[in-house]
């Protein structure tokens, strides 16, 4: 996703804080609306507003990636997202 690019943030140029930024708040609005709709829909549960729960997954995600990134092992990264969806499954 953006990681490397959040970790080095404060020493990026200013346009490209702009962008990381902007990259963040993109996918979090369209995830907040794929779960408003699933919770619309009756599949999916969430435990706070769907914007609240976003940035929960996008940071999540994002520190599941970084922590398997030294290990080499995908397996890492995959098994916190299936806790994360597991949890949304209505």
């Amino acid at each position: 996703m953006c990681g490397i690019l959040d970790a080095e943030y404060e020493t990026l140029p200013e346009q490209m804080r702009t962008e990381v930024i902007s990259f963040f708040d993109k996918n979090q609005r369209w995830l907040a609306g794929v779960l408003t709709e699933g919770h619309a829909e009756g599949t999916l549960r969430l435990t706070g507003t769907p914007e609240d729960v976003a940035q929960g997954i996008l940071g999540a995600l994002e520190g599941a990636m970084l922590v398997a990134r030294p290990y080499g092992d995908l397996r890492r990264f995959n098994a916190a997202a299936d806790q994360l969806l597991s949890g949304l499954i209505a």
